[in-house]
């Protein structure tokens, strides 16, 4: 028996000990002590003023203690009693009034006892602490992960043929670095608090900050934050159960169990009214009077769940706009469809800079890679905040607004160039799910196919569903910005270059954001060419050739001066449309590039009146954007605020929206990213923010794995369960309980490629191969049930609920099947930590004959490695709890190995083993150069210079979609040329 086992043994012993001396002890005690609970007669009225009136003996004091004792302990028993009848029946423990503490007490004791099990049985029975924990705090993370036992593995290939080359492998112990890097694996955004029946923010502060009046913290955290149920956080002295509150980072103990708090509160030592006058907690029902204030007549509560709301979910625009956000970048913002009915989501600013940045980045990123050195890393963020505005950005990128926009756009610049016309006056663009309506400044007559007439004579409408594929190539309305949402929830877009100056006027800080927002969309936009000069953008001087900054608005002025004289030149001397941008749609080969101003600091009266003649003068190939409080502009953004939070207006087309507007300091670690991700200097493997992961080797090793099973998952993909994203929900009711008792020898949880899953006993739905995966990757350190909880929401501040978590720990282990010995694949202890058992992580396979290969230079463990992989890490799968650095580190390391078998091939005079293992490595990174470059060496070396020569072209694709400028790394460059002139060998 492992150390844990017989701790958790020893626990529920005592637990049971305990429980049953206070139900079957204490009552043989009493009766023994002090008789039955039950008298002998009942007193008549003379008796009982006599023992009141006169001096007591003791024998009323005895009576009383005796009815006390036994009245407690029939309370106690009660409560166990509600406690297991709810726990077996699924439900929530309902509040017994004044037996609270026994109902904890009851509580601790019972799960205990049934968490000791480990079966999926008694988890239904045993509930998570009463603690009021959903999220735990970065710094705690590490201090409350337990640590992990040497004698149990649940990491581990099983039945392994020891003559086979995955055999004879050893297990290994987890290590504090171990611990230390899961726990880092595992950091989330926030802590949290999730409040429970009587809780107030006062001694909520008291408990987890150490002071009372320190509820201010608590409260200037989630003012305005919508909640779980709809609602928004406004008041300190209204909160309600259920509520999920981020906390400080400096708060503690948010996950040990709390003794129950009373519903009315006597007053608390505080400065403050609403806390130091007598008041209650918060109330037992989710809809109580206090709620009023937070919504509106009719309005139905927004529910958040584990997911996205289906497609189809009714909802009304006042539950709409008061739904829970995100708290690092921005909302995806969803709608009713123009009928009234529901709509699909449409993301308006989300998709806007989270696509763009993740685009950005990741050309950023390809030329950190090409300088890398083998066995060194590229160089990350180590700042956490700064790595979790990443895991944001992956999150909230979807096809968005701008995509559905290009698309209508492609469209027009063909069927207008087909047709010989011009361009009609676009103001811009109102997305909705479906179609695209081009909003036009005035009539322009009778539509080009496939456009049609829209609400009125002055928008064209495009069916996206009938729409052909079309030239994205073409230049039309390449300054398209993304403003926000509209009431019916369709996402509205303006062109800037029609708008030619527009100025942004209002609250100081809303205008910063905003303009922090556009530049962010502008710069990292990745449709039609146009250039932008930057003004008090510094962080994102890193971000793109697309930006010029500009130290002032006098020298940006300089140069859009000096670009409209160009435009006005060209424009006088050729022939042509007179406006920009129809030169720009039929003469796409000429510098017709728009050229837009954007700037932080807010212009003179002279230089504001300036940039509008300038601008203006021009029939397009100018736009600028400033904030500035005058009137005199042709186009503004007014940004105001109420209850629901920023309003835009939009003038022209004078139209109001819901913007999103970036955080201020997200938009600063927006920066940090992009300046790292610039830096194309490589560090150590054991750099930070490396270091955290480097003990990932110490997960427990392949034992007694099979080779030649663990080679066919390459081949047999119709073996494998995969998984993707909207698979419809399958039915437990459907699963035989023969099946999910079926005892297989291994299941495997492969990464290096699309997400799979073998050796299941039934197909686990996404969510259930979401949690396999988390608890893989955690290994033997294991994950809590707080950490658990956070990881399967959809998002940091939306953990998922207890209940939901219990009943998919369940279901996922039904599915699993048990292990060989018996047990379930998934193990909990008495302190909420689980651990997967008998499951493999093809990652730890890996490491172990990619390092064993590279210390001995031994080709056949480099070939073993590299026939696990089978394409990019975790291909079209991505959770917000992912960390980039830990699939940087799988992706370097697979490229290091293939990089390194494709030389160590070619030395020993086998050229097409050598080509094999660079292409292997390529299935992992296509981008790879340093893989394209051993590859041409490898061709060359064998005489294949017809395939030199396709190597080369290939490369070029590849590169051309993620280097900045579109050619290869000069050292690829020079290698070709080197090759294509040189004598081919013999």
């Amino acid at each position: 028996m492992t150390r844990f086992r017989l701790l958790d043994g020893l626990r529920a012993l005592l637990a049971a000990t305990v429980l049953t001396t206070l139900i079957a002890g204490v009552p043989l005690v009493l009766y023994a002590l002090a008789g039955s609970p039950l008298p002998a007669h009942l007193p008549d009225l003379g008796e009982i003023g006599h023992a009141l009136t006169h001096r007591d003996d003791g024998t009323l004091f005895l009576a009383v203690v005796k009815v006390v004792s036994w009245a407690a302990w029939a309370g106690f028993v009660a409560s166990t009693l509600v406690e297991l009848t709810s726990r077996i029946r699924g439900r929530a423990t309902p509040h017994l009034p004044g037996l609270g503490a026994a109902q904890w007490l009851s509580a601790q004791l019972i799960s205990s006892v049934a968490l000791a099990a480990g079966s999926p049985a008694a988890f239904v029975i045993a509930a998570v602490p009463p603690a009021a924990v959903v999220a735990a705090a970065p710094a705690a993370l590490a201090g409350t992960t337990a640590a992990p036992d040497t004698g149990h593995n649940p990491l581990r290939f099983a039945g392994a043929d020891a003559s086979s080359p995955f055999g004879q492998a050893t297990m290994m112990g987890a290590k504090a670095t171990s611990e230390e890097a899961h726990a880092r694996v595992l950091r989330l955004t926030h802590a949290a608090y999730q409040v429970r029946r009587g809780d107030c923010l006062w001694t909520i502060a008291e408990h987890h900050l150490g002071d009372g009046d320190r509820y201010t913290e608590i409260a200037d955290l989630n003012t305005g934050r919508a909640m779980t149920d709809g609602a928004r956080f406004t008041q300190p002295d209204v909160i309600r159960p259920g509520w999920v509150l981020r906390m400080p980072a400096t708060a503690t103990d948010l996950d040990r169990p709390q003794p129950p708090v009373a519903d009315r509160h006597p007053g608390h030592p505080s400065a403050a009214p609403e806390f130091s006058r007598p008041h209650d907690g918060a109330p037992s029902s989710p809809q109580s009077s206090a709620s009023q204030e937070f919504s509106k007549p009719g309005e139905q509560p927004a529910v958040v769940g584990d997911a996205a709301p289906p497609a189809h979910t009714p909802q009304t625009r006042e539950a709409r706009t008061s739904a829970p956000e995100p708290t690092t970048i921005l909302l995806t913002d969803g709608g009713e469809a123009e009928h009234g009915g529901p709509s699909t989501p449409v993301a308006a600013f989300a998709g806007g800079v989270a696509v763009g940045s993740l685009l950005t980045l990741a050309r950023l990123r390809h030329a950190q890679r090409q300088s890398r050195r083998r066995g060194r890393r590229i160089t990350l963020p180590t700042d956490p905040a700064t790595l979790a505005t990443e895991q944001e950005l992956h999150r909230l990128a979807a096809p968005d607004a701008r995509e559905r926009a290009r698309q209508a756009l492609a469209t027009l610049g063909d069927a207008t160039a087909a047709a010989g016309r011009e361009l009609p006056h676009a103001l811009g663009t109102r997305v909705c799910p479906d179609a695209v309506e081009l909003l036009l400044a005035q009539p322009a007559g009778t539509p080009p196919t496939p456009f049609t007439q829209g609400r009125t004579k002055a928008t064209w409408r495009l069916d996206l569903s009938n729409a052909a594929h079309a030239n994205s190539s073409r230049d039309v309305l390449p300054a398209l910005l993304t403003t926000g949402h509209l009431d019916d929830g369709h996402a509205l877009l303006v062109n800037l270059e029609r708008l030619q100056t527009a100025t942004a006027t209002g609250p100081h800080e809303l205008v910063d954001r905003f303009l922090t927002t556009a530049a962010t969309e502008l710069i990292t936009s990745d449709g039609p060419w146009f250039d932008v000069l930057a003004v008090g953008f510094p962080e994102l001087h890193t971000a793109g050739t697309r930006i010029r900054p500009c130290p002032d608005l006098t020298e940006a002025l300089g140069l859009l001066t000096d670009r409209a004289r160009d435009l006005r030149g060209r424009l006088a001397t050729s022939a042509g449309p007179a406006h920009v941008a129809d030169r720009r749609l039929h003469d796409p080969d000429g510098d017709w590039t728009l050229t837009l101003l954007i700037s932080r600091n807010t212009p003179s009266p002279d230089q504001l009146a300036r940039l509008v003649d300038t601008v203006t003068a021009l029939p397009g190939g100018l736009a600028a954007l400033v904030p500035a409080d005058a009137v005199g502009a042709p186009a503004r953004f007014a940004l105001s605020q109420d209850d629901q939070g920023p309003l835009l207006n939009v003038t022209p087309p004078g139209l109001t929206v819901r913007p999103h507007l970036m955080p201020l300091e997200s938009y600063q670690r927006l920066g940090e990213l992009f300046t790292t991700a610039a830096d194309t200097t490589d560090v150590a493997a054991d750099d930070p923010p490396y270091d955290a992961y480097a003990s990932e080797s110490l997960l427990p090793p392949a034992s007694g794995a099979n080779g030649a099973a663990i080679s066919e998952l390459a081949d047999d993909q119709h073996e494998h369960v995969a998984f993707e994203v909207g698979e419809p929900a399958q039915s437990e009711a459907a699963e035989p309980e023969s099946q999910r008792d079926e005892a297989l020898n291994a299941v495997q949880v492969s990464i290096l490629g699309p997400l799979e899953i073998t050796g299941t006993v039934a197909d686990l739905q996404p969510k259930m191969a979401e949690l396999v995966l988390a608890l893989a990757l955690a290994g033997p350190t294991g994950l809590r049930n707080i950490q658990l909880a956070a990881m399967m929401g959809p998002d940091p501040d939306t953990p998922k609920p207890s209940d939901q978590l219990r009943q998919l720990i369940t279901r996922t282990r039904g599915k699993l099947g048990k292990a060989p010995d018996g047990q379930a694949r998934i193990l909990c202890d008495s302190a909420y930590v689980y651990r997967t058992h008998a499951i493999t992580l093809d990652w730890t396979r890996f490491q172990e004959l990619a390092d064993r290969g590279a210390k001995r230079n031994s080709t056949t463990d480099l070939w073993d490695a590299l026939t696990l992989v089978r394409g990019p890490v975790l291909d079209g799968c991505y959770h917000w709890w992912l960390e980039t650095p830990v699939i940087e580190n799988i992706r370097a390391e697979i490229v290091d190995a293939a990089d390194l078998l494709a030389e160590l091939e070619l030395d020993a005079g086998r050229p097409d083993r050598s080509a094999r293992a660079a292409r292997q490595g390529l299935a992992s990174d296509p981008y790879a150069e340093q893989l394209w470059r051993a590859l041409m060496r490898a061709e060359y070396e064998a005489g294949n210079m017809s395939r030199v020569h396709e190597a080369w072209k290939a490369c070029l694709k590849a590169v051309a979609e993620v280097s900045a400028d579109g050619d290869p790394h000069s050292e690829t460059a020079a290698l070709y040329r080197r090759l294509t002139s040189a004598r081919h060998p013999a």
